[in-house]
């Protein structure tokens, strides 16, 4: 068996060299690219947890205080979601047909930019108020 010139052997070291740092940066590669994605996830979850949390504190808020029919926007909060709030009184019957008064539906919305995509999310629920 013959042995391979040192020449030869310190290409060879060169070559496995490359095929090394090419393996190693597509792989670094990928994983900024999966690491990008999930930062992009958790970004647009925050968000969205800040909008149902916002909805859970506008009818908190609407609870406390006395209902009257109304459609308006609600002032913009500091995390930049605008708010938009539909009262209406429900007209509904009991058995023997007779009107049930002080029932309203109450729908929220909430709207935000999430980049250039416009993002919206809605609770609706019916209060009663004798």
């Amino acid at each position: 068996m013959k042995a391979a010139s040192p020449a030869a052997r310190r290409g060879m070291v060169l070559l496995e060299l490359i095929v090394a740092l090419t393996i190693f940066a597509c792989v670094a590669f990928g994983l900024v690219l999966a690491l990008d994605a999930g930062m992009t996830a958790a970004t647009e979850r925050n968000q969205v947890d800040a909008a149902v949390r916002g909805l859970q504190n506008q009818l908190a808020l609407i609870h406390a205080t006395r209902i009257d029919a109304l459609d308006q926007d609600l002032p913009v909060g500091p995390d930049g979601l605008q708010y938009h709030l539909n009262i209406q009184p429900e007209q509904l019957q009991d058995q023997n047909k007779q009107p049930l008064t002080g029932i309203y539906r109450v729908t929220i919305q909430v709207r935000w930019k999430d980049g250039s995509r416009a993002e919206e999310r809605s609770v609706t629920q019916l209060f009663y108020q004798p």
